[in-house]
């Protein structure tokens, strides 16, 4: 099958993040019909608005609560952010793509770039939600020890080691002989290449350390929690606040796990079936072997977008513990509930005002 790359018109108004030398002709059956892309597309621009602006707000109420300076709010903040590039990086980069249906491909320093950020929200956040976790089970194990193990300077300690780790393994594959990233059609995303035997290593460290590890940390604490709380009633119901807290971290996790699962079944899924390595998420969404479908390396002949869709799906499925994140939060929370009222009210009366005055 032929997948040479050729010449584009060079008169068509592509973005300037978009390479017009490397349209290419997608063989038959990789990718989906024009209607299914633009309800994806469609799909992919409400959630980023979505994911936008529900941590946006939750960053607001975050910020008029700092005088009580928990933290706690250390952890949400970071992860808010963390679901805030999500939503105004992620989520715009896969639009285009499928806009398009998916016949360009993005320059190698977009892609770069896209990859980098998307490595980082996505291994940021199971490290987030884990020191979340922890907190938790340190809160609700030793009550009395609580504020001087989780003291403000350790958190803040603890959430820079998450972002450094983060950036950390998102860059490193930059370096040449580790791959890169390379542009997937069927996943519209940009995912690292395992090629050699060095990015091999790095990949299943990488995998290890901001994946499996982290993941398995998560349900550990989870469950933790649960026994903790179930075997000390009278201790739970003493302290309420920290009950609260727990069942809301609860529900962070099992949001999560639900979100990431999917995606990550899938992705093994598929490359069982082609024979790759069933690294599934990663420091960076997983990774693909060799050369990239619709690429300029060639497509796999056997490789075909039902094999591929749920990957897509699953993604997006993925994404959306984005936004389940601040909805929890702020609806578990009667304070943020009220702060989050305050803020509305406060938006409404100026978009009032400016209307008034326009009239």
């Amino acid at each position: 099958m032929n997948t040479t790359p050729m010449q584009s018109n060079m008169s068509d108004p592509l973005p300037a993040i978009v390479n017009p030398h490397l349209i290419l002709p997608i063989p038959d059956g990789i990718l989906p019909g024009k209607t299914e892309d633009i309800v994806l597309g469609i799909v992919c621009l409400l959630l980023a608005i979505a994911i936008s602006a529900s941590n946006l707000l939750l960053l607001t109420v975050l910020w008029r609560l700092r005088k009580r300076r928990l933290s706690t709010h250390l952890l949400v903040q970071s992860l808010a952010v963390l679901d805030l590039m999500v939503g105004v990086f992620v989520l715009p980069s896969m639009l285009t793509p499928l806009l398009t249906h998916r016949k360009v491909q993005f320059s190698e320093t977009f892609c770069a770039i896209s990859g980098v950020l998307t490595s980082v929200t996505v291994t940021g956040s199971v490290l987030m939600v884990m020191c979340l976790a922890l907190d938790r089970w340190i809160a609700v194990r030793y009550p009395v020890r609580y504020p001087r193990i989780s003291s403000r300077p350790r958190v803040l300690l603890m959430v820079s080691f998450v972002w450094v780790e983060a950036i950390l393994f998102s860059v490193i594959p930059l370096i040449p002989p580790l791959g890169g990233y390379r542009y997937k059609e069927t996943m519209c995303t940009c995912l690292k290449v395992v090629g050699d035997d060095k990015s091999s290593v790095f990949s299943v460290t990488s995998y290890t350390l901001c994946a499996a590890l982290p993941l398995c940390v998560v349900m550990v604490a989870g469950v933790a929690i649960v026994v903790v709380l179930r075997r000390r009633p009278k201790l739970s119901s003493q302290l309420h606040r920290t009950r609260e807290a727990c069942i809301t971290t609860l529900l962070i996790v099992a949001a999560y796990l639900a979100c990431v699962l999917p995606y990550s079944f899938a992705f093994a899924a598929t490359n069982k079936a082609e024979g790759l390595p069933p690294t599934a998420t990663g420091s960076s969404l997983g990774s693909t072997t060799g050369s990239i479908p619709g690429s300029t390396a060639g497509s796999t002949p056997s490789e075909t977008y039902t094999d591929h869709k749920w990957i897509i799906y699953g993604l997006i499925v993925t994404y959306c513990n984005s936004l389940f994140n601040p909805v929890i939060y702020v609806t578990r929370s009667g304070r943020m509930r009220k702060e989050l009222g305050q803020v509305v009210h406060t938006v409404a009366e100026l978009i009032s005002s400016k209307m008034s005055k326009s009239h």
